[in-house]
């Protein structure tokens, strides 16, 4: 009987939902982003920077940044480049958010 139940514990165990630590978003180092990236173009529109040694997800917040300051848009990654030695380039439109 002890089996069943230690089985049945077991079962229910694995079943039950898995608690999740919530992600606390980080306040992005400016100064190393500053430091591997330089804005290529820009227009109250759209934004493109050129990076190297990090990725496009640390600079999304800066584009998003760029964006809010133009009239309260939104940044969305429109493409990703390769360019010359080994560096690449992001860019990120800005949009206008959709009221429902």
């Amino acid at each position: 009987m002890k089996k069943y139940l230690t089985a049945a514990m077991f079962l229910l165990a694995s079943c039950a939902p898995q608690t999740r630590e919530i992600a606390i978003w980080e306040e992005p180092d400016y100064n190393y982003i500053a430091a591997n990236t330089t804005v290529v173009s820009k227009s109250p529109l759209y934004v493109t920077y050129e990076y190297k040694n990090i990725g496009v997800e640390e600079i999304a917040p800066v584009a998003a940044l760029y964006c809010q300051e133009r009239g309260g848009r939104q940044a969305a990654l429109y493409e990703v480049t390769m360019h010359r030695n080994n560096s690449r380039r992001a860019t990120f439109v800005c949009q206008k958010v959709s009221e429902f």
